[in-house]
């Protein structure tokens, strides 16, 4: 009985600001991002595709997930080098520039990164996870949103995979 009381305080608020929303608060979409990938002074670019999905808690506040995979190997000393795979989870904030179509946007989350390198016979594969974070800015029309912008996808250790994201998302 105490967990539901303290539940319940706890969405009531929620409650209360989706009654002055918009009803389409679920998006989906896609983005391309292209990274610069540095490990150990080694440095290449590698590109991904990733398929994004969201929840507007409101009209300033995002709960977005991205799941993507590499489009683009990258290629050193012989060795080729592609992202496996990423997944994310982030907070999005938005704030309107004037204009309500123009947005500035920034996220904060969790990444996961899987690398795998391949040259000389061999194969490795490496995986980590790191905070992550980006800024950038929006345009909407309609149900749909572009952005572009920067993200950090991993620092961690000797490690940074960080670049530029274009997305696109459609709100139901």
């Amino acid at each position: 009985m105490k967990k539901l009381i303290i539940a319940t305080a706890f969405l009531l608020p929620f409650s209360a600001m989706s009654m002055t929303l918009d009803k389409n608060r679920l998006y989906m979409g896609g983005s391309y991002s292209n990274i610069d990938y540095q490990q150990d002074g080694v440095t290449f670019d590698l590109s991904t595709v990733s398929v994004v999905g969201g929840y507007r808690v409101n009209r300033f506040v995002a709960l977005e997930g991205r799941l993507g995979r590499g489009q683009s190997k990258g290629n050193f000393a012989g060795a080729v080098f592609e992202v496996d795979r990423y997944v994310s989870a982030n907070i999005v904030g938005t704030y309107p520039l004037g204009d309500e179509n123009f947005r500035l946007y920034g996220s904060l989350g969790y990444n996961d990164l899987e690398v795998t390198a391949q040259g000389f016979g061999l194969r490795a594969s490496d995986s980590g996870d790191s905070a992550a974070y980006g800024l950038g800015i929006s345009y909407v029309v309609g149900p749909l949103e572009y952005r572009i912008g920067y993200e950090n996808f991993y620092d961690k250790d000797s490690v940074k995979a960080d670049g530029y994201t274009i997305t696109v998302n459609y709100t139901f």
